[in-house]
């Protein structure tokens, strides 16, 4: 099952509520892109809430986290065929 995260920015904080309950909370966008990735959510299971009286995230910022999720991915699928390379 897809874990899903809607992601806001509030007081200064980027804060993730993931459709398994759980909520993460980061300063960066790299930092929450980083915590994500690590939790199984994939670049495209990610929407970005906005609500009255918060900052929204700028489309900048969306697509970069976005970017950062799929690079993580990118490198942990080169990495484990490059070890399986090697362990052959």
């Amino acid at each position: 099952m897809t874990i899903t995260a809607s992601v806001a920015f509030f007081k200064s904080e980027f804060v993730a509520a993931l459709s398994d309950g759980r909520r993460v909370e980061r300063h960066d966008w790299r930092a929450m892109a980083q915590a994500l990735y690590e939790l199984g959510v994939d670049d495209t299971a990610i929407n970005y809430e906005w609500h009255n009286g918060q900052r929204m995230i700028t489309a900048g910022q969306q697509v970069a986290l976005r970017a950062e999720i799929r690079r993580l991915a990118h490198m942990s699928a080169h990495h484990t065929v490059k070890n399986h390379i090697a362990a052959a």
